[in-house]
Formats: structure tokens, C-alpha cells, sequence
């Protein structure tokens, strides 16, 4: 059975099958209507096929923003985005934020950062969580959503948090890049897209992030960002002030808010993980008919 929105957390079974958002799947080359069979997609217009391996739809387009028709920098996330492809190391990952002692508490926390931001909102049909990475997160909010999907660029990750799933919402796994997002326009309700943009090098990333984010969702996106003006940024450039540059690939407020407008969002609410040890910061972007 296909649903577009499904009506009730019943609806769907948790067995992580793509049909079940058939509806509202893109192909993330050129987000045409995709045909599905038993273990591969085919897209109905360029005829691009994605396989279905070991039951993860395989829809992740890897590269930087070459991969979208723009000159890359020589710096780019490419790397970063093969990092985590075994699933021993998209486990170490994981397993870091239950053993590490800088890392202890930090999940608690970041779960109920997005809860505090969503439940407002009310309920919601369906939420995408790029990167989900191995699903850390989304028991922060699973429970306010009818169906989540759950999507990654890293294979590992993917089937790392498929194995480990503890969730009673309905989910639906599969790979993909924030780059080329395989949902058809407003198609969710709403993203979340946590550690991700930190990542990313150069402005022609970040603005792909920010609008592939927006494009595919009705009424809100919660992101992340590493504060250039957060004391941690600060402190660290003052203790190292000849290594050229800051700890992470930094953003002020004023950029995320410039680019929400460019997607037509608004920045909605600017939350720190900690004030004192973190520059991370969680942003709510409004989209404009929510």
C-alpha cells in the first residue's frame, strides 16, 4: 500500500520500505517521479537506476557542488561525506556519545533542543532527519511525527541505525545526500538536519544545505550551525591566534537568516547546545506558509 501523507502512525508498517513514500519520492538527479521494483528504482525520466541492496534504497549522490553544475573550490565535503561507509566505523561514531567523556549528556541534550522547538508546532505527518546518522537523535522527536525517514549519504550509518532502531513510529530508511535530497517539493513537513553544515567548506555547500532543506519541506526546518561568534570559537582563536582560521568551518546568525530568506523561511529561534562549552547552535527556520 502507497501513502503519500499517511493518516496515523498505523498506518505504515516499520518495516522501512520505500513504497510506502512512493508518493513522495524524487529522483535526486533531476526529482522526477520514480518507479519501483523489488530491489531496484528506476527514474521515469532519465532512466537513472538506484538499487535496493540488502533493503536500504540506495538513492545517495555523492560529490560537492560539481555534482550540481557549480566550480569547485579546492577545498570540499567530499571526503567527509565517505567517511562513515563501513558499518564498524558508523558504530564507533555512535558509540562515542555513550562512552567519551566530553560526549556524555550531549545526545540528552540535543534531543530535547529539537523537541523544544517542534512540539509548538504540533504534530507533524512526516519529518526527514538528514543525516540521520545512526538514529541518535530521533527518539528526541520520532513520537511527534506520524512517519519519519530517515536518510544518510553513508551507507554504514544507515544500517547501522536500521539494526539498532528501538522507534515505535513507522520509519523509512534509506541513503541519500543533503545535496540532492530524492523528495519531491514540500513533500514533508518538516527536516532536521543536525552536525552537517560544519562540515562544509564553502559557501556554495552551504547555500545547496540551506536550500535543498527548504525546498522539500511545508512548514520548518531545524538545522545547525557552528557560531563564529560563540566563546568557545573565540577562546580557541585567542589560545592558538597563528593557526589562521577557526576550530570549525564557522556561520553568524545574520548569514543563516539571509539564507532562510533565499528559501523562503525566517529564522524563527537561535538556541546554543551550551553556552560556555559549545559553539554549536540549533536554528528553527519558519517556512513562509507555516
Amino acid at each position: 500500500m502507497t501513502h503519500a501523507e499517511p493518516a496515523d502512525a498505523g498506518a505504515v508498517q516499520i518495516a522501512g520500505g520505500i513504497a510506502d513514500i512512493a508518493a513522495l519520492i524524487a529522483c535526486p538527479l533531476c526529482r522526477a517521479p520514480l518507479g519501483i521494483g523489488p530491489d531496484w528504482i528506476r527514474c521515469e525520466s532519465c532512466d537513472a537506476r538506484y538499487p535496493i541492496e540488502d533493503g536500504v534504497p540506495r538513492l545517495a549522490i555523492t560529490g560537492a557542488s560539481e555534482s550540481w553544475g557549480v566550480s569547485q573550490a579546492a577545498e570540499q565535503s567530499t571526503a567527509y561525506q565517505s567517511e562513515f561507509e563501513d558499518i564498524a566505523s558508523a558504530a564507533d561514531y555512535n558509540e562515542q556519545f555513550r562512552r567519551k567523556p566530553l560526549k556524555l549528556g550531549v545526545t540528552g541534550r540535543e534531543r530535547r533542543l529539537i523537541r523544544r522547538f517542534l512540539k509548538p508546532l504540533g504534530r507533524s505527518k512526516t519529518i526527514l532527519e538528514i543525516p540521520c546518522g545512526g538514529g541518535r537523535l530521533t527518539p528526541g522527536f520520532a513520537d511527534l511525527a506520524n512517519l519519519v525517514i530517515e536518510a544518510d549519504v553513508a551507507v554504514g550509518q544507515v544500517a547501522y541505525g536500521r539494526a539498532h532502531t528501538r522507534l515505535s513510529t513507522p520509519a523509512v530508511w534509506m541513503t541519500a545526500s543533503a545535496f540532492h535530497i530524492p523528495l519531491r517539493d514540500r513533500s514533508v513537513d518538516g527536516v532536521v538536519c543536525v552536525r552537517l553544515s560544519h562540515h562544509l567548506p564553502t559557501s556554495a555547500e552551504r547555500e545547496r544545505l540551506f536550500g535543498e532543506l527548504m525546498r522539500v519541506s511545508r512548514r520548518f526546518v531545524i538545522v545547525t550551525f557552528f557560531d563564529r561568534y560563540s566563546l568557545k570559537n573565540l577562546t580557541y582563536r585567542l589560545r592558538h591566534p597563528f593557526r589562521g582560521g577557526p576550530p570549525k568551518l564557522t556561520m553568524t546568525r545574520a548569514e543563516v537568516a539571509a539564507l532562510a530568506r533565499a528559501g523562503g523561511a525566517r529564522l524563527a529561534k537561535v538556541a546554543p547546545l551550551s553556552r560556555i562549552g559549545s559553539g554549536h547552535r540549533y536554528a528553527l527556520l519558519l517556512m513562509a506558509a507555516a
